[in-house]
């Protein structure tokens, strides 16, 4: 591993820039979580959070409790691939990237559905439904329902809470 090494000054409130080339090389995003450590030999180790394990872990309950609900397949989804799938074993689109058309529904703060065979979804269903999980720090990913017609209001209102209350559980980590 090739080491790269900038300085930077410390403002007077205690910041600094992390360079535009060192985001871009590392994709960290504006509301990426960042995590420091001091270690004991006086460095200070900066690294993004990959929130993803976290993200399935919530989203698969909040799938097991809307399943309960539904008979329609759910899912869960960072803003870059699939996570976890509703129902029996695992599905074949998990750990597979998203197309740009589900990372834009993804990373939305508004529910959005998009057709899965225009969207690139390789799915058994019709519509894909993205309900964005997002709270103060930004869109962590979203649940998806799997449906032939457009959801219902009792549907959209299930997913949306749903989403909402994995988002607020989301922001511990």
């Amino acid at each position: 591993m090739e080491e790269t090494g900038i300085i930077r000054r410390l403002d007077a409130l205690g910041r600094i820039v992390i360079p535009r080339e060192f985001r871009k090389l590392n994709r960290i995003e504006v509301g990426d979580p960042l995590e420091m450590r001091a270690l004991s030999s006086g460095e200070i180790l900066i690294r993004k959070v990959d929130l993803s394990a976290q993200l399935k872990s919530v989203g698969a309950i909040a799938l097991s409790v809307l399943s309960e609900h539904t008979d329609k397949p759910l899912g869960v989804c960072s803003n870059e691939e699939w996570l976890e799938f509703s129902g029996s074993g695992k599905h074949e689109l998990t750990g597979e990237e998203l197309s740009e058309e589900a990372k834009a529904a993804a990373l939305e703060q508004k529910s959005s559905v998009l057709l899965c065979s225009d969207a690139g979804i390789k799915f058994r269903s019709k519509f894909a439904a993205f309900y964005p999980v997002f709270g103060e720090t930004g869109v962590f990913g979203a649940l998806v329902l799997f449906t032939d017609e457009e959801p219902d209001q009792t549907e959209k209102a299930l997913m949306k809470t749903a989403a909402r209350f994995t988002g607020k559980s989301m922001q511990k980590f």
